[in-house]
């Protein structure tokens, strides 16, 4: 069969590997029909990723359709279509004892630190599998992933319809931010240095939009009576000076969460964050949200496919990666289809 395969930093392939095989009673065997291009697989392809052993298939945003099932798989039959939790947890840490998966002191996520599900049939554990509605298109199926993400933020935010949001970055994960907190009944603000970025977003369904190269938050604040601050704010970017310039933005009780994963110190003013009692929370991955985000994709609660920017065969994986290197800001979501045969 066909796979996907990063042999080294730089250097991506679709090359003939073995078939697939059920590795357990309880897994399913799936036929992977579509996938996301990630910023992980990104980092994966340009070496940036301190998690990778080449070679690797990349691939953590995937669906498919269930070809085979172990013995011991008990509600997932042949012919559903899954979408895929990329998640491997050990279940004994504190983290999975009490119910953080996502953070499991041994954690693994297919794609990043063993293979992916870029690869035309994959083996999953059942319990990672999670039905979606035949109805729902491929293309869709597969962006449950990336809106766990924005839910998971959301959540560990305390989101709710009176929420003022800012989010700083208008990228894929941005948006789906953006799309989930619109569903909850918040305000959003979202932020980039990206016009076209900003373009996408607003006709997503941003209520306000600020370019940060020209404008500051303060000043935004200033020109708009009706936003005296920000209730919840995220952080989809992960530079140091952006929680410097959110801190002073907080209203009292505000909820700061952070996506990125940044080494480089921030200049963090305690007293804004203590005088206010601010919470400042991270976010990694996604914990039990898939049922949530599908249920809120059959509801046609958002659209996911609004941040879907560019569509390839998946053996044109190398074509798709040199668009999203070289031509950033026309590009949002980029879907691998692999319907097709090779």
């Amino acid at each position: 069969m066909k796979a996907i395969l990063i042999k080294e930093p730089h250097k991506i392939v679709v090359t003939d590997i073995e078939m697939e095989q059920l590795k357990s009673e309880k897994d399913v065997l799936i036929k992977v029909k579509a996938g996301g291009i990630c910023g992980s697989d990104m980092h994966g392809y340009h070496g940036t990723s301190p998690f990778i052993n080449y070679p690797v298939v990349p691939g953590h945003e995937f669906a498919g359709l269930v070809t085979e099932v172990g013995e011991a798989v008990k509600n997932i039959k042949v012919g559903d279509h899954v979408s895929v939790d990329p998640v491997i947890s050990c279940g004994e840490c504190y983290a999975c004892k009490n119910g953080r998966y996502n953070v499991c002191s041994d954690l693994k996520v297919r794609g990043v630190h063993v293979d992916g599900g870029f690869k035309e049939y994959v083996s999953i554990p059942e319990k990672a599998c999670h039905k979606i509605n035949e109805n729902i298109p491929w293309e869709v199926a597969c962006l449950v992933e990336p809106f766990t993400i924005a839910s998971q933020s959301l959540s560990r935010g305390g989101i709710n319809k009176n929420d003022i949001v800012y989010i700083a970055g208008a990228g894929a994960i941005g948006l789906t931010i953006l799309l989930t907190a619109k569903s909850e009944g918040a305000t959003v603000i979202i932020s980039d240095i990206s016009d076209a970025k900003l373009e996408r977003a607003k006709a997503v369904g941003a209520d306000y939009t600020i370019n940060s190269l020209n404008t500051s938050l303060e000043a935004f604040i200033e020109e708009h009576e009706a936003i005296d601050g920000f209730t919840l704010a995220l952080d989809a970017v992960g530079h140091p000076s952006i929680i410097e310039s959110i801190l002073p933005s907080m209203l009292p009780t505000g909820r700061v969460v952070l996506l990125g994963f940044l080494k480089a110190p921030s200049n963090l003013i305690q007293m804004e964050v203590t005088k206010k009692e601010l919470d400042i929370k991270g976010s990694r991955l996604s914990c039990n949200k898939f049922s949530i985000v599908i249920d809120c994709i059959e509801q046609g609660l958002f659209n996911p496919k609004k941040i879907i920017s560019h569509t390839f065969e998946y053996t044109k994986v190398e074509e798709a990666i040199n668009l999203l290197i070289n031509r950033p800001d026309e590009c949002c979501k980029v879907i691998l289809n692999f319907e097709t045969e090779a």
